[in-house]
Protein backbone atom coordinates (compact mmCIF):
# COMPACT_ATOMS: atom_id res chain seq x y z
CA UNK A 1 0.00 0.00 0.00
CA UNK A 2 1.19 3.70 -0.30
CA UNK A 3 0.91 6.57 1.17
CA UNK A 4 -0.11 9.36 -0.27
CA UNK A 5 0.74 12.94 0.74
CA UNK A 6 -1.74 14.32 3.34
CA UNK A 7 -1.48 17.99 2.57
CA UNK A 8 -5.56 19.15 2.08
CA UNK A 9 -6.90 17.38 -0.59
CA UNK A 10 -10.00 18.15 -3.08
CA UNK A 11 -12.82 16.07 -4.37
CA UNK A 12 -11.71 12.08 -5.02
CA UNK A 13 -13.86 11.64 -8.05
CA UNK A 14 -12.80 7.21 -7.83
CA UNK A 15 -13.98 7.20 -4.20
CA UNK A 16 -16.76 9.83 -3.91
CA UNK A 17 -16.11 11.24 -1.13
CA UNK A 18 -14.89 14.86 0.03
CA UNK A 19 -11.10 14.75 1.21
CA UNK A 20 -10.42 17.35 3.45
CA UNK A 21 -7.90 16.55 5.61
CA UNK A 22 -4.67 18.29 6.83
CA UNK A 23 -1.26 17.20 7.37
CA UNK A 24 -1.35 18.25 11.29
CA UNK A 25 -4.70 18.13 12.16
CA UNK A 26 -7.19 15.43 13.12
CA UNK A 27 -10.33 17.41 12.83
CA UNK A 28 -10.72 18.09 9.30
CA UNK A 29 -13.09 15.43 7.32
CA UNK A 30 -11.52 12.69 6.34
CA UNK A 31 -11.13 10.76 3.18
CA UNK A 32 -13.46 8.02 2.68
CA UNK A 33 -14.55 5.09 -0.27
CA UNK A 34 -18.29 4.97 -1.07
CA UNK A 35 -19.84 2.00 -2.45
CA UNK A 36 -23.60 1.08 -2.94
CA UNK A 37 -26.96 3.17 -2.48
CA UNK A 38 -29.38 3.47 0.29
CA UNK A 39 -31.13 5.42 2.65
CA UNK A 40 -28.48 5.41 5.33
CA UNK A 41 -25.10 4.60 5.61
CA UNK A 42 -23.03 1.80 7.14
CA UNK A 43 -19.59 3.85 8.44
CA UNK A 44 -16.59 1.17 8.43
CA UNK A 45 -13.72 2.32 11.18
CA UNK A 46 -10.71 0.31 10.96
CA UNK A 47 -8.58 -0.70 14.17
CA UNK A 48 -4.97 -0.43 15.56
CA UNK A 49 -2.65 -0.73 12.39
CA UNK A 50 -5.34 -1.26 9.28
CA UNK A 51 -7.03 0.26 6.88
CA UNK A 52 -10.66 0.38 5.48
CA UNK A 53 -10.08 -2.19 3.28
CA UNK A 54 -9.79 -4.51 5.87
CA UNK A 55 -13.57 -4.30 5.57
CA UNK A 56 -14.01 -4.69 1.69
CA UNK A 57 -14.54 -9.19 2.31
CA UNK A 58 -17.79 -8.15 4.89
CA UNK A 59 -18.69 -5.24 2.48
CA UNK A 60 -18.78 -7.93 -0.61
CA UNK A 61 -20.84 -10.18 1.78
CA UNK A 62 -23.86 -7.93 3.06
CA UNK A 63 -27.20 -8.41 1.26
CA UNK A 64 -28.61 -4.90 2.56
CA UNK A 65 -29.69 -1.96 0.25
CA UNK A 66 -27.24 0.67 2.23
CA UNK A 67 -24.44 2.92 1.45
CA UNK A 68 -20.97 1.86 2.72
CA UNK A 69 -18.35 3.92 3.36
CA UNK A 70 -14.86 2.78 4.21
CA UNK A 71 -12.32 5.40 5.87
CA UNK A 72 -8.09 5.05 6.57
CA UNK A 73 -7.61 6.98 10.04
CA UNK A 74 -4.67 9.31 9.14
CA UNK A 75 -1.46 7.72 10.08
CA UNK A 76 -2.68 4.41 8.24
CA UNK A 77 -3.76 3.11 4.98
CA UNK A 78 -3.65 5.79 2.25
CA UNK A 79 -2.97 8.43 5.33
CA UNK A 80 0.16 6.73 6.84
CA UNK A 81 2.31 9.95 5.74
CA UNK A 82 0.21 12.22 8.43
CA UNK A 83 2.69 12.86 11.71
CA UNK A 84 0.35 14.88 13.30
CA UNK A 85 -1.60 14.47 16.51
CA UNK A 86 -2.68 11.01 17.34
CA UNK A 87 -5.81 10.62 19.62
CA UNK A 88 -9.40 9.15 20.24
CA UNK A 89 -10.87 11.99 20.59
CA UNK A 90 -8.91 13.74 17.44
CA UNK A 91 -10.08 10.88 15.59
CA UNK A 92 -13.56 11.26 16.66
CA UNK A 93 -13.44 14.71 15.75
CA UNK A 94 -12.69 13.55 11.80
CA UNK A 95 -15.10 11.10 11.39
CA UNK A 96 -17.71 13.36 12.93
CA UNK A 97 -17.23 15.63 10.25
CA UNK A 98 -17.53 12.67 7.83
CA UNK A 99 -20.63 12.20 9.47
CA UNK A 100 -22.44 15.48 9.20
CA UNK A 101 -21.08 15.75 5.61
CA UNK A 102 -23.17 12.88 4.60
CA UNK A 103 -25.96 14.19 6.49
CA UNK A 104 -28.12 10.94 6.86
CA UNK A 105 -28.28 8.04 9.27
CA UNK A 106 -25.18 6.12 9.85
CA UNK A 107 -24.59 3.11 11.44
CA UNK A 108 -20.85 2.67 12.88
CA UNK A 109 -19.35 -0.52 12.31
CA UNK A 110 -15.79 -0.70 14.16
CA UNK A 111 -13.34 -2.81 15.19
CA UNK A 112 -10.77 -2.93 18.00
CA UNK A 113 -9.82 0.68 18.68
CA UNK A 114 -12.03 1.92 15.93
CA UNK A 115 -14.62 1.30 18.33
CA UNK A 116 -13.36 3.75 20.71
CA UNK A 117 -13.68 6.20 18.31
CA UNK A 118 -16.99 5.17 16.96
CA UNK A 119 -18.75 5.30 20.52
CA UNK A 120 -17.03 9.01 21.03
CA UNK A 121 -18.61 9.60 17.58
CA UNK A 122 -22.13 8.62 18.20
CA UNK A 123 -22.04 10.52 21.24
CA UNK A 124 -21.31 13.78 20.14
CA UNK A 125 -23.92 12.70 17.14
CA UNK A 126 -26.88 11.37 18.35
CA UNK A 127 -29.48 13.26 15.44
CA UNK A 128 -27.24 10.67 12.88
CA UNK A 129 -26.03 8.33 14.71
CA UNK A 130 -28.30 5.54 14.98
CA UNK A 131 -26.94 1.92 16.02
CA UNK A 132 -23.23 0.41 16.74
CA UNK A 133 -21.36 -2.56 15.56
CA UNK A 134 -18.29 -3.31 17.75
CA UNK A 135 -15.97 -5.78 16.69
CA UNK A 136 -13.81 -6.87 19.28
CA UNK A 137 -14.09 -3.57 21.14
CA UNK A 138 -11.02 -2.10 22.79
CA UNK A 139 -12.86 -0.72 25.73
CA UNK A 140 -13.54 2.91 25.66
CA UNK A 141 -12.07 3.80 29.15
CA UNK A 142 -8.59 1.83 27.98
CA UNK A 143 -7.29 -1.56 27.96
CA UNK A 144 -4.91 -0.33 30.68
CA UNK A 145 -1.80 -2.72 30.15
CA UNK A 146 1.21 -2.20 31.74
CA UNK A 147 3.80 -0.32 29.83
CA UNK A 148 5.92 -4.06 29.93
CA UNK A 149 2.48 -5.72 28.25
CA UNK A 150 2.14 -2.77 25.55
CA UNK A 151 6.09 -2.56 25.09
CA UNK A 152 5.54 -5.51 22.20
CA UNK A 153 2.92 -3.37 19.98
CA UNK A 154 4.81 -0.64 20.35
CA UNK A 155 7.79 -2.27 18.63
CA UNK A 156 5.73 -3.66 15.76
CA UNK A 157 5.97 0.00 13.76
CA UNK A 158 9.06 -1.08 11.05
CA UNK A 159 9.07 -4.44 12.42
CA UNK A 160 7.14 -6.68 9.60
CA UNK A 161 8.39 -9.99 11.06
CA UNK A 162 7.29 -8.97 14.12
CA UNK A 163 4.09 -7.52 13.69
CA UNK A 164 2.59 -10.58 11.26
CA UNK A 165 4.03 -12.81 14.41
CA UNK A 166 1.55 -10.78 16.63
CA UNK A 167 -1.35 -10.81 14.44
CA UNK A 168 -1.07 -14.73 14.37
CA UNK A 169 -1.01 -15.20 17.81
CA UNK A 170 -4.11 -13.15 18.05
CA UNK A 171 -6.03 -15.17 15.51
CA UNK A 172 -7.83 -18.21 15.10
CA UNK A 173 -5.76 -19.62 12.23
CA UNK A 174 -4.90 -16.61 9.39
CA UNK A 175 -4.33 -18.09 6.43
CA UNK A 176 -0.96 -17.08 4.39
CA UNK A 177 -3.41 -14.95 2.13
CA UNK A 178 -4.86 -12.87 5.33
CA UNK A 179 -1.55 -13.11 7.28
CA UNK A 180 -0.26 -10.90 3.64
CA UNK A 181 -3.07 -8.51 3.72
CA UNK A 182 -3.10 -7.58 7.66
CA UNK A 183 0.72 -7.60 7.39
CA UNK A 184 0.91 -5.30 4.08
CA UNK A 185 -1.66 -3.15 5.89
CA UNK A 186 0.77 -2.65 9.13
CA UNK A 187 3.93 -2.16 7.24
CA UNK A 188 3.00 0.96 5.93
CA UNK A 189 2.27 2.46 9.80
CA UNK A 190 5.03 4.35 11.08
CA UNK A 191 6.94 3.31 14.17
CA UNK A 192 5.92 6.77 16.10
CA UNK A 193 2.51 6.45 14.54
CA UNK A 194 2.53 2.65 16.23
CA UNK A 195 3.76 3.97 20.13
CA UNK A 196 1.14 6.36 19.91
CA UNK A 197 -1.75 4.46 18.60
CA UNK A 198 -0.69 1.87 22.01
CA UNK A 199 -0.98 4.88 23.83
CA UNK A 200 -4.62 5.94 23.04
CA UNK A 201 -6.01 2.46 23.14
CA UNK A 202 -4.24 1.48 26.24
CA UNK A 203 -5.14 4.61 28.23
CA UNK A 204 -8.66 5.23 26.53
CA UNK A 205 -10.95 8.04 27.39
CA UNK A 206 -12.36 8.96 30.38
CA UNK A 207 -16.03 8.93 29.27
CA UNK A 208 -15.38 5.52 29.22
CA UNK A 209 -15.62 5.25 33.25
CA UNK A 210 -19.57 6.34 32.93
CA UNK A 211 -22.01 3.96 31.35
CA UNK A 212 -22.50 5.01 27.60
CA UNK A 213 -24.24 7.92 26.23
CA UNK A 214 -25.10 6.74 23.39
CA UNK A 215 -28.85 5.14 23.76
CA UNK A 216 -29.13 3.51 20.68
CA UNK A 217 -28.67 -0.23 19.54
CA UNK A 218 -25.13 -1.76 19.65
CA UNK A 219 -24.36 -4.96 19.01
CA UNK A 220 -20.99 -6.11 20.16
CA UNK A 221 -19.53 -9.43 18.28
CA UNK A 222 -16.23 -11.18 19.63
CA UNK A 223 -14.36 -13.95 18.14
CA UNK A 224 -14.35 -16.96 20.48
CA UNK A 225 -10.38 -17.87 20.35
CA UNK A 226 -9.83 -13.67 20.56
CA UNK A 227 -7.00 -13.41 23.37
CA UNK A 228 -6.93 -9.66 23.51
CA UNK A 229 -10.50 -8.47 23.84
CA UNK A 230 -11.38 -11.87 26.53
CA UNK A 231 -14.69 -12.67 27.25
CA UNK A 232 -14.66 -11.14 30.57
CA UNK A 233 -13.50 -7.39 28.46
CA UNK A 234 -16.42 -7.66 26.12
CA UNK A 235 -18.97 -8.55 28.72
CA UNK A 236 -18.20 -5.50 30.93
CA UNK A 237 -18.16 -3.18 28.43
CA UNK A 238 -21.85 -4.28 26.83
CA UNK A 239 -23.00 -3.47 30.59
CA UNK A 240 -22.07 -0.03 29.73
CA UNK A 241 -24.79 0.67 27.06
CA UNK A 242 -28.33 0.74 27.27
CA UNK A 243 -29.70 -1.50 24.63
CA UNK A 244 -27.41 -4.46 23.79
CA UNK A 245 -27.15 -7.35 22.41
CA UNK A 246 -23.86 -10.22 22.05
CA UNK A 247 -22.54 -12.54 20.02
CA UNK A 248 -19.55 -14.95 19.45
CA UNK A 249 -18.09 -16.08 16.34
CA UNK A 250 -16.03 -19.54 16.09
CA UNK A 251 -12.88 -19.94 14.52
CA UNK A 252 -12.40 -16.36 14.74
CA UNK A 253 -9.71 -14.11 16.78
CA UNK A 254 -9.17 -10.60 16.89
CA UNK A 255 -9.76 -9.83 13.19
CA UNK A 256 -13.24 -11.83 13.19
CA UNK A 257 -13.92 -9.86 9.85
CA UNK A 258 -10.75 -10.82 7.63
CA UNK A 259 -11.20 -14.75 9.29
CA UNK A 260 -15.05 -14.88 9.03
CA UNK A 261 -16.58 -12.21 6.74
CA UNK A 262 -19.74 -13.97 5.75
CA UNK A 263 -20.31 -14.74 9.30
CA UNK A 264 -20.02 -10.89 10.39
CA UNK A 265 -21.59 -9.76 7.71
CA UNK A 266 -24.76 -11.95 8.41
CA UNK A 267 -24.69 -10.59 11.98
CA UNK A 268 -24.73 -6.97 10.41
CA UNK A 269 -27.51 -8.45 8.08
CA UNK A 270 -29.65 -9.17 10.57
CA UNK A 271 -28.54 -6.04 12.98
CA UNK A 272 -30.27 -3.99 10.36
CA UNK A 273 -33.15 -5.85 9.56
CA UNK A 274 -34.20 -5.44 13.51
CA UNK A 275 -33.13 -1.54 13.23
CA UNK A 276 -35.58 -1.65 10.25
CA UNK A 277 -38.38 -3.19 12.31
CA UNK A 278 -37.94 -1.13 15.00
CA UNK A 279 -37.67 1.86 12.82
CA UNK A 280 -41.04 0.89 11.16
CA UNK A 281 -42.67 0.47 14.50
CA UNK A 282 -41.61 3.99 15.72
CA UNK A 283 -44.83 6.54 14.31
CA UNK A 284 -46.51 2.98 13.77
CA UNK A 285 -44.71 3.36 10.11
CA UNK A 286 -45.56 -0.14 9.29
CA UNK A 287 -49.20 -0.39 10.15
CA UNK A 288 -49.69 3.06 8.23
CA UNK A 289 -47.93 1.84 5.62
CA UNK A 290 -50.12 -1.24 5.31
CA UNK A 291 -53.29 0.47 4.72
CA UNK A 292 -51.47 2.66 2.14
CA UNK A 293 -50.56 -0.38 0.22
CA UNK A 294 -53.87 -2.08 0.88
CA UNK A 295 -52.98 -5.84 0.35
CA UNK A 296 -52.82 -8.72 2.63
CA UNK A 297 -48.83 -9.09 2.39
CA UNK A 298 -48.28 -5.65 3.76
CA UNK A 299 -50.00 -6.82 6.84
CA UNK A 300 -48.42 -9.80 7.29
CA UNK A 301 -45.34 -8.20 7.19
CA UNK A 302 -46.02 -5.78 10.07
CA UNK A 303 -47.95 -8.76 11.98
CA UNK A 304 -46.20 -11.52 14.28
CA UNK A 305 -47.10 -15.40 13.86
CA UNK A 306 -49.71 -15.20 16.56
CA UNK A 307 -51.06 -11.86 16.24
CA UNK A 308 -54.42 -11.34 17.32
CA UNK A 309 -57.28 -8.64 16.07
CA UNK A 310 -60.01 -7.57 18.32
CA UNK A 311 -62.20 -4.83 16.93
CA UNK A 312 -65.88 -3.01 17.55
CA UNK A 313 -66.54 -4.44 14.46
CA UNK A 314 -66.32 -7.78 15.53
CA UNK A 315 -68.68 -9.97 17.27
CA UNK A 316 -65.49 -12.42 19.01
CA UNK A 317 -60.87 -11.97 18.15
CA UNK A 318 -59.37 -12.89 15.34
CA UNK A 319 -56.34 -14.80 15.53
CA UNK A 320 -53.42 -15.68 13.49
CA UNK A 321 -51.12 -13.82 10.78
CA UNK A 322 -53.19 -15.59 8.03
CA UNK A 323 -56.57 -14.69 9.38
CA UNK A 324 -55.95 -11.17 10.28
CA UNK A 325 -54.07 -10.09 7.52
CA UNK A 326 -56.91 -10.93 4.88
CA UNK A 327 -59.63 -9.34 7.03
CA UNK A 328 -57.24 -6.23 7.03
CA UNK A 329 -56.83 -6.63 3.61
CA UNK A 330 -61.24 -6.17 3.21
CA UNK A 331 -61.23 -3.57 5.65
CA UNK A 332 -58.82 -1.27 4.40
CA UNK A 333 -60.54 -0.82 1.05
CA UNK A 334 -63.70 -0.42 2.55
CA UNK A 335 -62.51 2.63 3.39
CA UNK A 336 -62.92 5.66 0.42
CA UNK A 337 -60.15 7.30 2.01
CA UNK A 338 -58.07 7.08 5.87
CA UNK A 339 -56.39 10.04 7.52
CA UNK A 340 -54.49 9.17 10.79
CA UNK A 341 -54.54 12.44 12.50
CA UNK A 342 -52.91 11.59 15.96
CA UNK A 343 -50.72 9.34 18.11
CA UNK A 344 -48.94 8.09 20.87
CA UNK A 345 -47.25 5.20 22.70
CA UNK A 346 -46.24 3.93 25.98
CA UNK A 347 -43.94 1.04 26.41
CA UNK A 348 -45.12 -1.76 23.95
CA UNK A 349 -48.10 0.20 22.92
CA UNK A 350 -49.14 2.78 20.71
CA UNK A 351 -52.52 4.58 19.98
CA UNK A 352 -53.60 5.66 16.72
CA UNK A 353 -56.41 8.24 15.96
CA UNK A 354 -57.88 7.67 12.63
CA UNK A 355 -61.02 9.40 10.80
CA UNK A 356 -62.37 7.86 7.56
CA UNK A 357 -64.96 7.77 5.05
CA UNK A 358 -66.65 4.96 3.33
CA UNK A 359 -70.24 3.76 1.79
CA UNK A 360 -70.40 6.85 -0.57
CA UNK A 361 -69.72 9.34 2.18
CA UNK A 362 -70.36 7.96 6.23
CA UNK A 363 -67.87 9.41 8.06
CA UNK A 364 -66.05 6.90 10.37
CA UNK A 365 -64.00 8.12 13.28
CA UNK A 366 -61.45 5.55 15.67
CA UNK A 367 -58.67 4.94 17.83
CA UNK A 368 -56.63 1.55 16.99
CA UNK A 369 -53.95 0.24 19.52
CA UNK A 370 -51.12 -1.82 18.85
CA UNK A 371 -49.28 -3.86 20.99
CA UNK A 372 -45.69 -5.12 20.22
CA UNK A 373 -43.93 -8.32 20.74
CA UNK A 374 -40.21 -7.85 21.84
CA UNK A 375 -38.85 -8.23 18.38
CA UNK A 376 -41.16 -5.45 17.31
CA UNK A 377 -43.89 -7.04 15.84
CA UNK A 378 -47.62 -6.09 15.98
CA UNK A 379 -48.92 -9.12 18.29
CA UNK A 380 -51.90 -7.43 18.90
CA UNK A 381 -54.29 -4.68 17.60
CA UNK A 382 -57.76 -3.74 18.78
CA UNK A 383 -59.48 -1.20 16.61
CA UNK A 384 -62.09 1.04 17.86
CA UNK A 385 -64.85 2.49 15.38
CA UNK A 386 -67.49 5.05 15.84
CA UNK A 387 -70.51 6.15 15.50
CA UNK A 388 -72.13 3.00 16.22
CA UNK A 389 -74.04 2.81 12.81
CA UNK A 390 -71.35 2.92 11.02
CA UNK A 391 -69.44 0.22 13.14
CA UNK A 392 -72.63 -1.94 12.07
CA UNK A 393 -72.23 -1.53 8.58
CA UNK A 394 -68.37 -2.07 8.41
CA UNK A 395 -69.04 -5.15 10.21
CA UNK A 396 -71.69 -6.49 7.63
CA UNK A 397 -69.61 -5.08 4.60
CA UNK A 398 -66.54 -7.06 5.68
CA UNK A 399 -68.00 -10.30 6.31
CA UNK A 400 -69.87 -10.12 3.14
CA UNK A 401 -66.58 -9.62 1.58
CA UNK A 402 -64.79 -12.45 3.69
CA UNK A 403 -67.88 -14.95 2.96
CA UNK A 404 -66.49 -18.32 2.82
CA UNK A 405 -62.82 -16.70 3.96
CA UNK A 406 -63.37 -15.88 7.51
CA UNK A 407 -66.31 -17.66 9.80
CA UNK A 408 -69.17 -15.58 9.33
CA UNK A 409 -70.11 -16.36 13.13
CA UNK A 410 -67.36 -13.39 13.82
CA UNK A 411 -69.31 -10.32 11.50
CA UNK A 412 -72.87 -8.90 11.83
CA UNK A 413 -75.00 -10.62 9.33
CA UNK A 414 -76.61 -8.43 6.42
CA UNK A 415 -80.25 -9.11 7.11
CA UNK A 416 -79.32 -8.03 11.02
CA UNK A 417 -78.11 -4.64 10.05
CA UNK A 418 -80.79 -1.90 11.07
CA UNK A 419 -82.49 -0.49 8.09
CA UNK A 420 -81.72 2.73 8.67
CA UNK A 421 -77.57 1.54 8.10
CA UNK A 422 -78.31 -0.60 4.88
CA UNK A 423 -76.73 1.21 1.74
Amino acid sequence: MLCNPVSPMTHAHETGGLLLSTSKTLAASIPFRSSGYGSYVLLFIHGFMDAGAVWDRVIAALHADVQNITVDLPGMGSLCAYDGEISLRGYAAGVGRLVENLGKPVVIVAQSMGAQIAELVAVTNPRLVKGLVLLAPAPLGGVHASAEMVEPFKRLGGEPVLQRQARRNLSHALSPQDEALLGDLGDVVKPSVVSALVDAWNNGDLAGAEPSAFTGPVLIIRGAADPFVTREMAKTEAERFAEVRSEVVAEAGHWAHIEQPARIAALIDGYLEGMDRSSAAEGALDWKGAFAKRNATAFADAFAEDVVLEASVLYQPISGRENVKRVMEAASKVYESLEFTDETAGESRQYVEWTARAFGGVNLNGVTVITRNDSGAIQRVAIHHRPLGGALQFSAEIGQRLRGVIDASHFLAAEDLPHANRS
